[in-house]
């Protein structure tokens, strides 16, 4: 796991040992319409994530894919076919539209309110040694003070099951890079490294360390401590 950290301020090359911690808490709830679609809601909340402000981030999204493929899977030395609730799973491709209205204030002062659609492209393809490599194309179509803009995202995970105590647990390493219209310029890295852990059917935890370095438009870092609740149904 140190390995794994230590790789991630490589790949950065700019990382601050004195950059600032943030505490980035997350509520998630997934609901299923049918074999293809889901619903997806969430509440987010941050300190300087997104700017200066503090911000509150609720969102709804629908999610589209084709038919599930069945695929065999061993697990504890047995095989037999996977009832996962994680929908994405038995996935290869699949299509997000959402809407995101983002809170913000600094103290005890509101800001203005951010609008932002949301439209993504999620594909996955199966690696040797049961690794799954993901990529997400993302745009943020945002209404920031009555003004538009566009923030184009690409992010590469690598992730992997495993389980330990009785608990399946998913470990991800992702690496994002963030495209913003309004400084024509890529602004933005994000790396997160972390695990979801599934603690019921219906409920699973996922405690993640991020680091993230903004270009624009001041240069700066923070790292930060997320911890998500999530929800299927």
């Amino acid at each position: 796991m140190k390995g794994v950290v230590l790789a991630l301020l490589l790949v950065s090359g700019s990382a601050f040992a004195g950059d600032p911690w943030e505490f980035w808490p997350e509520l998630d709830l997934y609901t299923r319409l049918g074999d293809t679609t889901r619903l997806y809601f969430v509440a987010a909340y941050a300190e300087g994530k997104e700017s200066e402000f503090q911000t509150l981030d609720l969102a709804a999204y629908f999610d589209l894919t084709f038919k599930p493929l069945q695929r065999k899977v061993t697990l504890i030395g047995k095989d037999e076919w996977r009832e996962d609730q994680d929908w994405r799973r038995k996935r290869y491709a699949w299509a997000r539209i959402g809407y995101d209205h983002v809170f913000k204030a600094s103290g005890e002062v509101r800001s203005t309110p951010e609008d932002r659609g949301i439209v993504a492209l999620h594909g996955r393809a199966y690696l040797p040694a049961g690794f799954l490599f993901e990529l997400r194309g993302r745009a943020d179509l945002r209404w920031i003070d009555d003004e538009y803009s566009t923030r184009y995202r690409l992010r590469g995970e690598l992730n992997r099951d495993f389980t330990w105590l009785g608990h399946t647990s998913n470990v991800y390493l992702q690496a994002e890079t963030f495209y913003d219209t309004r400084y024509d310029s890529w602004a933005r890295q994000l790396y997160q490294l972390g695990a979801e852990i599934m603690l019921t059917k219906h409920f699973r935890a996922e405690p993640s360390v991020a680091w993230q370095y903004d270009r624009l438009p001041e240069e700066g870092g923070l790292w930060a401590f997320a911890i998500v609740a999530r929800w299927y149904y």
